[in-house]
């Protein structure tokens, strides 16, 4: 049974038409690049989150945030998430 905290969570990213890019709402950036998933501005996005969840908590957040990223980039259709 998924957690009703992270439910729906696929839902606060955008793609972008190519597939490329992936964008959260709080501004996180995932593109592919070569073979890889990249983060374009997490540690910019872990200070924005630091003032409302605490230092040691923004780095936890954006590390969860990269692999949910990737998942959509890499694939989205694993366990269902796109319709």
């Amino acid at each position: 049974m998924p957690s009703a905290k992270h439910q729906n969570w696929k839902a606060r990213w955008s793609l972008d038409e190519t597939e490329t890019r992936a964008t959260h709402e709080s501004g996180l950036r995932m593109s592919v690049q070569g073979d890889q998933v990249v983060a374009e501005n997490a540690e910019e996005v872990a200070l924005l989150l630091t003032p409302q969840h605490g230092p040691h908590n923004a780095p936890a957040m954006v590390q969860r945030l990269m692999r949910e990223g990737a998942q959509m980039l890499i694939d989205p259709y694993a366990r269902g998430w796109r319709n």
